[in-house]
């Protein structure tokens, strides 16, 4: 499932930062399933980083069977986050594939981060351990380019 939402996320990358993504933008161990190259770190937080002029993107790919309008963080996506969260120049993003072996319904849409200080409101912690979020999707909860 991970694999295939990460492709998804990684095209859909590419149309929204245009050159500024490449393969080595990709840092998890599911890029060399497609790029080949070094293991990837699943250690970093994050799925790929995007730098662009402005802003260095973290983003972390999320799927699901079904649209739940669920998704888990492990602890390190957590501490990335909120650490990201005070810095003005790097962003964190949720990259939420919902239907993902359903090609005829997949998509990519991108959240703001749960845990930063303008947006946590836009999510409920669902569980404990890892933790799960959920959202309801409406014109302010996806991030506009």
């Amino acid at each position: 499932m991970g694999l295939a939402s990460e492709w998804l996320a990684f095209q859909f990358l590419q149309r929204r930062h245009g050159d500024c993504v490449k393969e080595e933008c990709w840092v998890s161990s599911n890029r060399v399933r497609f790029c080949g190259g070094s293991d990837g770190d699943d250690a970093a937080g994050y799925d790929f980083r995007v730098s662009t002029p402005s802003v260095e993107w973290l983003y972390e790919v999320k799927s699901a069977i079904e649209d739940t309008g669920e998704f888990e963080l492990s602890s390190n996506e957590m501490q990335v986050a909120a650490g990201v969260s005070k810095d003005r120049r790097r962003r964190y993003r949720i990259l939420y594939v919902p239907f993902v072996f359903s090609p005829d319904r997949w998509f990519v849409l991108e959240l703001p981060n749960p845990l930063g200080d303008a947006t946590r409101n836009r999510f409920r912690q669902v569980g404990q351990g890892s933790v799960r979020f959920r959202f309801e999707r409406s014109a302010d909860t996806s991030v506009q380019p």
